[in-house]
């Protein structure tokens, strides 16, 4: 669990961070959002203490990071900026053993873990363990700066915009690619970006900043159903509301007794989905499989468009 207490940033007599709290639950995904100079990415830098808090306190487990020392806080806590900060002149794998060296880690478990790591985002550690930075496309180096800041198995992975750099059809691979992973491993994540659809594609919260406040802190539903200002109901959009629902609805939220003919959709599946397959086959209604293949009912265009009204 991280705790961020009242936290405050002032440089002068300019307030860049004013007094904001939440919390982050333990394996989940957090998304900071809001426009230019929000002070998202000084909240961030905070949390590790890039940037020391004029006030407030971040707890990690309970703990005060101001007990820790900054070199043991910084190996505790993974951090991927836009751009990956890979350092050049090392290869992929003395990228990855960057902080597991740093902590004394021996030769063999440095060596398992690059390889587990490289495994987990399917680059091959036999092709691309002694590639250098240039030698990697946008997306691989992406891949890489994620596996570093997993190396040492962070209780915190802070991500500022780390996909702003990729073009559309690799951003939207990395985010999945980052979400599959999250959800292998567990990991506890906090990440800034300035686009809406990245939050709610990604985020189980989100944050909403404005002019250095936080506005509104709750799970994107909340925020398209229920916002807190006008500042974030402009911010989330208003015309394709009801679609945007449905993407973060799940098909077992619209289940329906009885059976139906056709290909099954899954129950895991969202809503929005279902439809978009609905249309294409011309059918009323699918039938919904659970995880092992079992049918458990049915979905239909009716009945999602009356959760869509419900929401």
């Amino acid at each position: 669990m991280i705790e961020i207490e009242r936290l405050t940033k002032r440089y002068g007599d300019t307030t860049v961070v004013d007094d904001v709290s939440f919390g982050v639950e333990e394996g989940t995904i957090t998304v900071v959002v809001g426009t230019s100079g929000a002070g998202k990415s000084t909240l961030l830098r905070m949390i590790n203490r890039l940037v020391e808090p004029t006030s407030g306190r971040v707890l990690i487990d309970g703990q005060d990071t101001r007990s820790i020392p900054e070199d043991d806080l910084r190996h505790r806590i993974g951090y991927v900026i836009q751009g990956y900060g890979l350092f050049p002149h090392r290869t992929v794998a003395q990228n990855i053993a960057t902080v597991p060296r740093l902590l004394g880690w021996d030769r063999k478990r440095i060596a398992d873990r690059i390889e587990e790591l490289l495994d987990l985002y399917q680059l091959d550690p036999a092709e691309f363990a002694t590639k250098f930075p240039h030698e990697l496309s946008g997306g691989q180096q992406q891949r890489v700066g994620v596996a570093r800041a997993l190396a040492a198995r962070p209780e915190l992975l802070l991500m500022d915009e780390p996909f702003g750099a990729l073009d559309p059809v690799i951003r939207a691979k990395a985010q999945d690619d980052l979400l599959a992973i999250q959800r292998r491993l567990r990991a506890t994540i906090v990440l800034v970006t300035h686009d809406m659809e990245e939050a709610f594609h990604l985020g189980d919260r989100i944050a909403v900043m404005d002019q250095a406040r936080l506005i509104q802190y709750g799970p994107p539903a909340e925020l398209l159903t229920r916002p807190a200002e006008a500042f974030v109901e402009r911010l989330v959009g208003t015309a394709d509301r009801p679609f945007r629902l449905l993407s973060l609805a799940k098909v077992e939220d619209a289940l329906e007794p009885g059976l139906a003919e056709g290909e099954p959709v899954a129950a895991s599946g969202t809503l929005y989905e279902a439809l978009s397959r609905l249309m294409w086959c011309g059918r009323q209604d699918l039938p919904v499989a659970d995880g092992t293949g079992s049918v458990i009912g049915r979905v239909s265009i009716t009945g999602i468009l009356a959760y869509g009204r419900s929401a």
